[in-house]
């Protein structure tokens, strides 16, 4: 993926609403930060 195909996904794209969607669990938000628990680590 080059530089303009990640800007372009950026622009129609919120993060929080992919993690919200995949049901990731939220730790923590201060400002433009946020926290998430990796999918991957759940035990």
């Amino acid at each position: 993926m080059n530089s303009l195909d990640y800007a372009a996904v950026k622009q129609h794209i919120d993060i929080l609403n992919v993690a919200y969607h995949l049901c990731l669990e939220i730790v923590e938000e201060k400002g433009f930060e946020t926290r998430a628990i990796c999918p991957f680590c759940r035990i």
